[in-house]
This record gives structure tokens, sequence and C-alpha cells, in this order.
């Protein structure tokens, strides 16, 4: 059984973000330094009875998709890179995504960014950010979620 390893140099899960919804690639912004990933497709199940069978039967219904982290916060991918072109992604960074809220297109690669990675894509919005710091844990930590709007897709780099 093959397995999608997450472990080693290069194969980290990487999330990419742009604010160019109908093209990712344009001035895409990394948020790596995951501390874990959940992509939730979440298709809805209608379920009911009738008088013509014996069995219950069910229908799909429109899928709630999200993908939410845990990020370690760098100060470029949070709060944005002046020098960068102006209203990118990588411009803007993830708070001001969120604040603003601004349509993204997204890419969640499970295993790096290189040939023969696999991800999940779509668009949708960067929410839930709640950034928080402890002496215990003393570097800065956030949920992120990215809501879909629509449906995911997945394929492979």
């Amino acid at each position: 059984m093959a397995r999608i390893t997450v472990n080693t140099t290069g194969t980290q899960p990487i999330i990419e973000i742009s604010t160019d919804t109908a093209n990712i690639a344009n001035a895409a912004l990394s948020v790596t330094c995951l501390q874990d990933v959940t992509i939730t497709n979440s298709t809805g199940i209608y379920t009911y009875t009738d008088f013509c069978s014996t069995d219950i039967n069910k229908l799909t219904t429109p899928a709630d998709n999200e993908i939410s982290t845990n990020v370690v916060i760098d100060d470029e991918v949070w709060f944005g890179n002046t020098s960068a072109t102006a209203n990118t992604a990588a411009y803007l960074g993830v708070a001001s995504i969120s604040i603003n809220k601004t349509p993204i297109s997204f890419r969640v690669y499970l295993n790096g960014d290189s040939t023969g990675a696999f991800y999940y894509e779509g668009v949708g919005y960067v929410s839930s950010l709640a950034p928080t710091v402890s002496p215990e844990a003393p570097v800065w930590i956030s949920p992120l979620a990215i809501a879909v709007d629509g449906s995911m897709s997945v394929d492979v780099v």
C-alpha cells in the first residue's frame, strides 16, 4: 500500500492562496508552518421513507466544504509583504484577507508542491482566525479556516 508521507524534507503540507480567484498561480501566498490540516467534504444526506418501499431512501444534498488548520504565525504571511505586488495575497497577508472578506482561490498540497503532489483546490474565504500565545507556548499560533464557496476538486501536479 502506498502512503502519502508528510514528515520528510519537501513533503510537508502547504496551503497556497491567491486573491485572483480565476488563477491560483497569480501571486499565490504560501501558508507554511502548519501544525495540522483537516479537509472536510461534508456531503449532506436527506433521508425519507414512503409507502412504496420497505427500506429507507437517501438522497445527497449540497456539501459544506472546509479546510481547517492551525498555523504558526509568520509575520509576512500573516500581515503581508508591502514589497509584493499591490492587492495580491502576498501583499495583503492572511489577516487582511480575512478582515476584508476578500474572496480567494486556494490549493492545499498534501505532500509538498512539486511533481507528484496531491492537492485539493477551489475558491472560498479565510475565516476563524484567533491568534493566541502563552508563557508555556511562547510562539503565536492561530486556527485558520477556508470556508469553501461551492465545490472543491482534487488532482495531482
